[in-house]
């Protein structure tokens, strides 16, 4: 057995080395852990103040791109040479008659393709008679002559049909590869109120894309591994709208975002509210593919008196882990200074201890 001095040696060597230990490690930690917090949350509170004010900047600029093509549809509306087209080519009962109805609704069509290059193509779907329906695009013809069809299977013909004569925008159309969006209205005859049929827009959802996510495209070689923070367009719906992500385009955003609840306000009453007002706006985080994620949504509203509405919204999605780099390398900071504080505290324990074992050791 050791002498009773070794073990009173040891037990007090041990002391101080716990006692060195604690003394300078629990400040550091302390302050480590303190400044973590404090920083993390100012850090999310300023992230969050821009994250709005970037929304509400890119709100206004999509605003007023959408405001272009709403205007567009509401000039050929009030055209009353364009309106007496759109009869005749209802009523149409000859060919030749067809052919020029046609002939001077696609001359108004093709000027204004000309003056607006984000113009994808225009759609006039006659009611009843579907044969006399007028189209023209930029590419797909095939495609959307065989949409134009169908169209009455789809929701955005529901949601134009009961909108009583507002302007629609419709979730995404899928054709091939790619995507587009229709801003639709009906139009009916003066003088009786019969319905002549839908006049629509087609847009590339590209060009929506580039609107949300000009930082994005900004970026030369960018794959979509290296995109951090990015934004996305919701309708009423949920559906995926327009996402740099496009195979995410027309899935329920609930697929990619778990906690939805925020955003439960902005789907109800929304017809109610203004769309401009900073009720329809917001901010939480939660996990977007399974990344934890600081999320700030709009409502994008309508900038044209009649009543049109996109019922859309702008969801601007950060990974915290992108936000809370910095801090993390703090975090790390600290536990550096730690450990070698720990290392020092036990060598000055140790110093500390053989000193005393000196003094208490008897001279032979």
């Amino acid at each position: 057995m050791k002498p009773e001095k070794e073990q009173n040696n040891g037990l007090i060597r041990k002391r101080l080395i716990f006692s060195f230990m604690m003394l300078s490690l629990t400040p550091i930690f302390m302050i480590g852990f303190l400044s973590y917090y404090y920083c993390q949350t100012a850090i999310t509170r300023k992230i969050t103040r821009y994250s709005q004010a970037e929304l509400m900047q890119t709100v206004a600029n999509v605003q007023t791109k959408l405001a272009e093509f709403e205007n567009t549809l509401v000039r050929l509306f009030i055209n009353t040479e364009f309106n007496s087209a759109l009869t005749a080519l209802g009523a149409a009962n000859e060919e030749t008659q067809f052919v020029a109805a046609k002939k001077g609704i696609e001359a108004q069509f093709k000027e204004y393709m000309i003056s607006n290059q984000d113009i994808f193509g225009f759609m006039f779907m006659c009611e009843p008679n579907l044969d006399h329906s007028v189209l023209i695009t930029k590419d797909y013809y095939d495609e959307f002559t065989e949409l134009v069809r169908d169209f009455k299977e789809q929701n955005a013909y529901r949601n134009i049909m009961t909108a009583g004569g507002g302007i629609v925008w419709s979730s995404a159309l899928k054709i091939n590869r790619s995507h587009f969006v229709l801003l639709g209205r009906q139009i009916k005859e003066t003088s009786t109120g019969d319905s002549l049929g839908i006049l629509g827009i087609i847009l590339d959802e590209e060009r929506i894309d580039q609107l949300i996510n000009l930082n994005i495209y900004t970026r030369l070689y960018i794959s979509l591994a290296e995109i951090g923070s990015y934004s996305l367009v919701i309708n009423n719906d949920g559906e995926i709208v327009s996402t740099p992500f496009k195979e995410d385009i027309g899935k329920d955003f609930s697929k990619i975002i778990k906690e939805t609840k925020p955003l439960d306000e902005i789907f109800s009453l929304v017809s109610n509210r203004d769309y401009g007002s900073e009720v329809n706006q917001g901010s939480f985080i939660t996990e977007v593919n399974e990344r934890p994620t600081l999320v700030t949504f709009k409502t994008i509203g309508s900038k044209v008196g009649i009543g049109g509405k996109s019922g859309w919204h702008l969801l601007s999605l950060a990974p915290t882990s992108f936000l809370y780099a910095d801090v993390k390398r703090l975090a790390y900071a600290t536990l550096g200074l730690g450990l070698i504080f720990a290392v020092v505290s036990v060598g000055i324990s140790f110093y500390l201890t053989s000193l005393l074992d000196k003094k208490q050791t008897p001279l032979t």
